[in-house]
């Protein structure tokens, strides 16, 4: 169960950061904020179960006799791509002007898709060897992950939109 929860949780991040990237690119062309508060949104939700994802894998990996962390190929490819969108955040914090802070961190998002493929051969590999093990099927739980992850990414969108118009407030009653 823990194995199929941490595919589910890495398969739907995955596809988070394909989404990330995408509106990263429209803004880039648009300079439509909509596209960066996608952005953010499913960033922020896919990083959550990226980490979700390497929590499962770890317990399932001690629930199975080894050691709490191995090296194994989805493991780490997790992590290296929970350590390339982690700085992201980091960057939307560290910048003020928010047209800068959108580029900067759409560039960041364009970037770090170039892990996306090496997360992706890491898991297929996983579970060509070991497909018979799994008592529950993947494609049985990366659903429920994927409309939980489209949902919190839907009320992450509309909170990142409600804060955004706020800020606009307030730095228009600051000219005047």
């Amino acid at each position: 169960m823990l194995h199929s929860l941490f595919d589910a949780s890495v398969w739907t991040s995955l596809a988070a950061a394909a989404a990330a990237a995408v509106s990263s690119i429209l803004f880039l062309r648009s300079r439509n904020f909509l596209y960066d508060s996608l952005a953010l949104a499913v960033t922020e939700i896919g990083l959550i179960l990226i980490a979700a994802g390497i929590v499962a894998g770890a317990v399932a990996g001690r629930l199975g006799g080894g050691p709490w962390w191995s090296w194994d190929a989805r493991l780490t490819s997790a992590l290296v791509g929970f350590l390339i969108y982690a700085p992201y955040l980091m960057l939307r914090r560290a910048i003020e002007e928010p047209t800068r802070r959108a580029a900067s961190a759409a560039v960041v998002s364009i970037f770090a898709i170039f892990d996306l493929p090496i997360m992706t051969l890491a898991v297929n590999w996983w579970l060509a060897h070991h497909a018979a093990s799994a008592p529950i099927g993947v494609e049985w739980t990366v659903l429920p992950v994927a409309a939980l992850a489209a949902a919190l990414s839907w009320i992450r969108l509309r909170r990142e939109q409600d804060r955004r118009a706020r800020d606009a407030e307030r730095r228009a009653a600051q000219e005047i």
